[in-house]
């Protein structure tokens, strides 16, 4: 595994922390005043990728991330919009960056995090559980050698075999999420994820909103972001994926990070 700091900790006093890699492409920006990151969407167009963020998983390879457990992440942050009027994606937390360019999936998918999803989405593991909106989860794929990854993207590619690959990824999957309806997305909160070995445990302002069992322990890396993007997948669904148009200015303020390592 790469080696990383027992602590990182960004409050955006006097710029980005070196650590994160800044990203925007398309209608899209990173902005700074003193103490507040904001990741901005403005104007983006649909069908072309408007994406801002900052991360530290661009630094090596998926298979080699930086960050196991145990640790514990707190993000202070807030957005501009609703949950159901900002558009697109959003969030922060830890995943393995399991897609290339071109959607192919590299690696079974991984992650834990604060995760927002526009209307236009309807994406969740979780069988009954509403696809868009603000949640907190992880996805668990554990590991896959490089030749059942090429297959089962070969597989995915042929029509109607897609709610197939979904039912068998869920067999595969320990997908655990819930809706956090009950949160003003707009107003600033202190979020937390405790990421142990056997469980993870997610709070809002010292509040515990969700706790859950097997967790995913490969290497994971830090982002968080805001993009355009909108898809449709889960078990029974027909995949889609889009991105969508943009027209207002929608941002998401970060006014600190912080990773510790825990016992």
């Amino acid at each position: 595994m790469q080696s990383s700091p027992d602590f990182v900790q960004d409050r955006f006093v006097n710029g980005f922390h070196p650590r994160w890699v800044r990203f925007a492409i398309g209608h899209s920006a990173l902005e700074w005043s003193p103490g507040i990151a904001r990741l901005v969407l403005d104007g983006a167009v649909e069908n072309e990728l408007s994406d801002a963020e900052i991360d530290d998983h661009r630094t090596a390879p998926r298979w080699n991330l930086h960050w196991t457990p145990p640790l514990t992440l707190t993000v202070r942050a807030r957005f501009s919009h609703a949950a159901g009027e900002l558009l697109g994606t959003a969030g922060f937390g830890f995943w393995n960056d399991p897609f290339d360019w071109s959607g192919n999936v590299q690696a079974p998918p991984n992650a834990l995090w604060f995760f927002y999803a526009s209307p236009q989405s309807d994406m969740s593991f979780v069988r009954g559980l509403r696809g868009h909106g603000w949640r907190a989860g992880f996805l668990n794929g554990g590991k896959a050698d490089p030749l059942t990854m090429a297959v089962g993207n070969a597989v995915f590619k042929i029509p109607g075999m897609d709610k197939l690959v979904f039912a068998t990824a869920e067999k595969m999957m320990n997908a655990q999420e819930i809706l956090l309806d009950e949160i003003d997305m707009t107003q600033w909160h202190e979020y937390k994820i405790v990421w142990r070995a056997d469980e993870a445990i997610f709070s809002v302002d010292a509040q515990q909103k969700f706790r859950a069992k097997n967790p995913p322990n490969v290497p994971l890396g830090f982002v968080a972001w805001v993009d355009n993007n909108a898809t449709t997948m889960g078990p029974g669904k027909e995949f889609s994926f889009s991105r969508v148009a943009v027209p207002m200015r929608e941002w998401m303020e970060v006014a600190y990070v912080k990773i510790e390592r825990t016992e």
